[in-house]
């Protein structure tokens, strides 16, 4: 199938996202579950659901595979410093919309005590992404 460039630069972006997630589900799978620093993910499937949702998660890699044959969509590297740039800024923005006077929106206000902890905290948090974005320069 010939592709236009932007129809290619599309369904690559969208493959990509749904590799992902197929890798994501995956890893959970097998790994059965996940921990997180909130909230975790907790495995409540049995293992005959566990090895069903496998399969079925790797007829979904071999469906995905496919169709990136079909489309004749290549495989491209990715420089590691555009993607943890790119993560990073992801993070910078949403720590900066955890400061409180981005929140007010919420019609409840911090406290004087509590707003200048977060805001804080917040500038440790910026200022430690924008550390680690200088060493990927």
């Amino acid at each position: 199938m010939t592709l236009h460039e932007f129809h290619a630069r599309s369904l690559a972006s969208t493959l990509t996202l749904a590799d992902a997630s197929v890798r994501r589900m995956e890893r959970l799978l097998t790994n059965g579950g996940e921990e997180g620093l909130i909230r975790y993910i907790q495995n409540t499937l049995s293992r005959e659901e566990c090895a069903a949702l496998l399969h079925d998660v790797h007829s979904l890699r071999d469906t995905l595979t496919s169709l990136a044959e079909a489309l004749a969509l290549q495989r491209s590297a990715l420089d590691i410093r555009r993607v943890l740039d790119a993560e990073l800024t992801t993070l910078w923005v949403l720590f900066e919309d955890c400061r409180p006077a981005r929140m007010k929106g919420y019609g409840q206000e911090f406290s004087r005590e509590d707003q200048s902890r977060l805001d804080e905290t917040v500038n440790e948090l910026t200022t430690k992404v924008d550390a680690m974005k200088r060493r990927l320069l």
